[in-house]
């Protein structure tokens, strides 16, 4: 053979390309790989999507469970000592005193004074002076037939504005025609005044598209207000003093000093699956166990 025609053939030898078999191998090799690297991506979208909403129902649980348990701690409380008496017989003054938590297994009512109270400087049987270094006007924090916790050391009184002028608040008169800041047994510089606070918990329909249901709360008789939505239901139990065992219904409401919250939580889709979680969380009222 000549050599001419070797370097042909060696020529021919070294361009020679891929061959249906390798080709068709490479091909299934490169559709594994991109089939793996979609199968990654999809589960980090899922995985994604749920620690997502697992965060959201953790927000949403941890928001709902600091709001109800502040009231709950401030149940029957008020700015005024503890052992200042509660006076009075009316419904709003027995809640007060004696029902500052109540409700059912699935709606829970707390009633206290305000957080916020004012200094007062001056009063009578029937009417209160708010110190001025506190409100420009009584009328910027208080109106008309709002019902107030007017207390000193010694006594708390439940009343409702009957007019709001000034810096005076003025309402019927006190039993006994007790003058707050003229009791000689409680400072003058103790008797303040403060919103009545009362609020109901529960969980109701949102009425939106779609449906679902969110956590409402009602202060003092008012509408509703969505607190937090995905909420699913919600459940109270009550513990009385001397007890182990949290009950739906007490035996003596006066007696409960801490109250059990657990709530069921739902989050968005995953694949099918909506997310679902159960949280518990145990308050103490302040006012019965300090």
């Amino acid at each position: 053979m000549s050599r001419s025609r070797l370097r042909r053939g060696a020529a021919a030898t070294t361009m020679a390309g891929f061959g249906l078999t390798e080709l068709m191998i490479a091909m299934v090799l490169g559709l594994i790989v991109i089939g793996a690297a979609f199968a990654i991506f999809q589960t980090s979208q899922t995985t994604f999507r749920s620690n997502e909403g697992l965060s959201r129902i953790q927000e949403t649980a941890r928001a709902a469970f600091e709001l109800i348990s502040r009231d709950v701690r401030a149940a029957g409380g008020s700015a005024c000592s503890n052992f200042s008496a509660v006076e009075g017989a009316d419904a709003r003054t027995i809640q007060f005193r004696d029902n500052a938590v109540s409700g059912t297994t699935d709606s829970l009512r707390v009633v206290s004074g305000d957080d916020t109270a004012y200094r007062v400087v001056g009063s009578t049987a029937g009417s209160v002076t708010l110190h001025a270094d506190d409100v420009d006007a009584a009328s910027d924090v208080f109106a008309v037939n709002d019902f107030l916790i007017l207390c000193n050391a010694r006594k708390t009184h439940v009343v409702r504005a009957t007019g709001v002028t000034g810096h005076t608040v003025t309402f019927a008169a006190l039993p006994g025609g007790y003058v707050p800041t003229a009791d000689i047994y409680a400072p003058p510089a103790a008797v303040v005044l403060a919103r009545y606070r009362d609020v109901n918990w529960f969980v109701a329909g949102h009425g939106r598209p779609g449906g679902g249901s969110s956590l409402f709360v009602s202060r003092n008789g008012g509408d509703p207000e969505e607190v937090a939505e995905g909420v699913e239901g919600i459940a109270f139990s009550y513990l009385e003093t001397g007890e182990d065992d949290y009950v739906d219904t007490p035996a003596d409401w006066r007696q409960v000093v801490a109250v059990r919250v657990t709530m069921t939580l739902v989050g968005a889709d995953v694949d099918g699956n909506q997310l679902r979680r159960t949280a518990s969380n145990v308050v103490s009222m302040r006012g019965r166990t300090l």
